[in-house]
């Protein structure tokens, strides 16, 4: 999950390659992005087949469902859409490396690099996002899903946290307001 490489396509010139078996996670959000245009669930049911490839039929509901929430509940939160790469893609923005990058990070409470996913994807308080994220998580690990978190180093060399953008991830972390506790 923390393969990076230069793509000139769009506004976004990195892209990440993601796990083969954590496409199926990411496709349930980029599906949920599409009910925006129709309301249909049957939009989820593509990626859920694919979950059942690594996790029992019972558990990629679940996951589904979860990811549901916390879909919905970031989209309020957050007040803009996500950027997505199509359905079915290796590929993800920086978006979805944050997005998974914060779902992953979501077992260690406390986390600093949960924390700066949260503030890269404009997420503030993160308390109800870190347990819908861990509710996410634990139905995840119950099949076999490649889901690695980064460390702190890490996350902030693939998601392209330069020197300028880390102090404003640090200074809106500490800005009086902002909770990010997890």
């Amino acid at each position: 999950m923390t393969e990076a490489f230069v793509n000139p396509v769009g506004h976004n010139p990195i892209a990440f390659l993601f796990h083969p078996s954590a496409v199926p996670v990411i496709d349930v959000f980029r599906s949920i992005g599409s009910l925006d245009d129709q309301y249909d669930l049957a939009l989820l049911d593509g990626p859920e087949r694919g979950l059942a490839t690594y996790v029992q039929p019972g558990a990629a509901k679940g996951i589904v469902s979860d990811a549901l929430l916390l879909a919905f509940a970031l989209t309020r939160q957050r007040g803009t859409a996500f950027d997505h790469r199509p359905v079915g893609s290796r590929y993800g923005t920086r978006d979805e490396y944050c997005l998974m990058t914060l779902i992953g990070a979501s077992r260690q409470p406390g986390s600093e690099v949960a924390r700066e996913a949260a503030a890269l994807l404009g997420l503030s308080p993160l308390e109800l996002m870190s347990a819908l994220a861990g509710e996410l998580a634990r139905q995840i690990d119950l099949g076999i899903i490649v889901f690695t978190v980064p460390s702190l180093t890490e996350f902030r060399a693939v998601a392209g946290v330069g020197n300028g953008q880390l102090e404003a991830v640090v200074e809106a972390t500490g800005k009086p307001g902002r909770h990010f506790g997890l």
